[in-house]
């Protein structure tokens, strides 16, 4: 095919008729061309810096969200922890007091016992009648008033977890979704009195775009945006329709480079595909030979001179012969001249 395509292509050459002309105008496409492929190799040359560059800062942000992740899950580990150790601290003070208070109470039960048990054996009454005693401290023994039922239960469940569905949650982390780039419309875009109309849509609804940013840029070439001998992206933000107006503009340069990305709440999106539109100037110079006698004329600068003029004191007559300046710098260009047209009508004879 690469074959039958470059056949073709010197047929097509070779009925053509050949000359200076023909050859200096094939030279400018090639050359043309190939300052096209040479800042397309620059724009890629530059996209994968920029790749390399932003997958880094991607992975390190990347770390900084996991690492957020498992230090919030420290935490929460922590404090169940605490609050595991403080029910077990708490059952075992229990039941520990109340291994004491039973431990108090047989030992007391023991020596009641042995007396009483001295008791019985007395026969004789009277000796027995001091002994009297012993049947109340008997049946006042602490061991008849202990409970025998524990305070705390072995049964810790109500301290155990399920994270089956916190797992589910976790499985289902994703990147954020990003907006689809937006496609900027030549014919809606309008450059005119030194203000320039940009207008956009998206390809895709999406209801989650909260705004746009539009950057632009100015050039003197054609085409693509140059990525060597460039001016810096001027950003516009927060832009809430799908339309702007740039005014109060100087057009000094030939054209101007334009690109739009759609937000939501999260990040933005891809950029549109720059477009590249001309931004016409009126560009004129006053003629200081074709004007008034008594007006000097130098670009953007008109200067009365009372004495510049060979007989016309006579027709001047009656007007103030004063001198003065007029800049006009930062006037609008056809405004400009409109003021010159008008001032210069005015002294004609």
């Amino acid at each position: 095919n690469e074959n039958v395509t470059v056949g073709k292509a010197c047929f097509l050459i070779s009925n053509v008729t050949t000359g200076p002309e023909a050859l200096q105008r094939i030279i400018s496409t090639l050359a043309n061309k190939n300052d096209e492929i040479q800042n397309f190799i620059d724009t890629l040359n530059h996209t994968l810096k920029g790749v390399q560059e932003n997958s880094s800062n991607i992975l390190s942000e990347l770390d900084e969200e996991f690492d957020s992740l498992y230090s919030i899950l420290d935490e929460v580990k922590e404090s169940m922890i605490n609050c595991i150790k403080q029910e077990q601290a708490r059952k075992s003070q229990e039941l520990q007091s109340q291994i004491s208070q039973c431990n108090n109470a047989l030992e007391n039960s023991e020596e009641l016992l042995e007396f009483a048990t001295r008791s019985l054996d007395i026969k004789e009454p009277e000796e027995f009648s001091k002994y009297v005693c012993v049947y109340h401290r008997v049946t006042m023994a602490s061991a008849f008033r202990l409970s025998l039922k524990p305070k705390v239960s072995d049964n810790m469940t109500h301290l155990m977890v399920d994270f089956s569905q916190e797992r589910q949650m976790l499985q289902t982390l994703k990147f954020l979704p990003v907006p689809k780039a937006p496609e900027i419309d030549p014919v809606e875009c309008l450059v005119a009195d030194n203000s320039v109309t940009v207008a956009w849509r998206m390809l895709e609804e999406d209801n989650k775009i909260d705004h746009f940013i539009l950057e632009h840029r100015k050039t003197n070439f054609d085409g693509l945006p140059r990525v060597k001998d460039e001016r810096c992206w001027e950003i516009i933000d927060n832009i809430k329709g799908t339309e702007y107006t740039l005014s109060g503009l100087k057009f000094d340069s030939k054209y101007m480079n334009f690109r739009v990305r759609a937000c939501n709440k999260a990040v933005a999106g891809e950029y549109s595909d720059p477009v590249t539109l001309e931004t016409k100037a009126l560009n004129f110079n006053l003629d200081n030979s074709s004007s008034h006698l008594n007006l000097k004329v130098e670009d953007t600068c008109v200067e009365w001179d009372p004495t510049g003029g060979k007989g016309q004191e006579s027709k001047m007559k009656g007007k103030e012969n004063k001198e003065f300046l007029i800049h006009f710098e930062a006037v609008p260009s056809d405004i400009f001249l409109f003021i010159y047209m008008t001032f210069t009508f005015y002294l004609l004879p």
